[in-house]
């Protein structure tokens, strides 16, 4: 049987050869949520749940600012939700194939590694401007 093209495994699998390497950091770098999910989890020290991210990734998509009733109570249930399953079927499992993070999936909670501080330090070095420290 042949494996599935959209695999995460046949995606981000780091390879033999610094060319395979390459390929995968850009792959894993080419997608702004899987971005935002790094950047996310190293403001808030290494660990979210998916639904933290969600709701953050959310926000961040809709250009929306916390404000003091709530933390994000402008975007919807229904944004939330689709990050949501975007990340857990799609972004999160790449990642997670990478060793980019650790996921638990009894508690779903996402963990950054030290693979994905490499990643984000790549990042950094493509966009020529240091990160933020929070």
């Amino acid at each position: 049987m042949l494996p599935l093209l959209n695999s995460p495994e046949s995606l981000t699998a780091f390879g033999d050869s610094r060319a395979d390497a390459v390929d995968t950091v850009m792959d894993l770098l080419a997608n702004r949520r899987r971005r935002a999910v790094l950047q996310y989890l190293e403001e808030v020290d290494g660990s979210a749940t998916l639904t933290e991210l969600a709701v953050e990734i959310a926000a961040q998509e809709a250009g929306s600012e916390p404000n003091a009733i709530s933390d994000h109570g402008a975007i919807s249930a229904r944004d939330r939700r689709a990050v949501r399953i975007s990340l857990h079927h799609t972004h999160i499992p790449k990642l997670a194939a990478a060793e980019a993070i650790d996921y638990d999936t009894a508690t779903e909670t996402v963990a950054l590694r030290d693979r994905g501080r490499a990643l984000l330090s790549r990042q950094e070095a493509v966009q020529g401007a240091p990160r933020e420290s929070r």
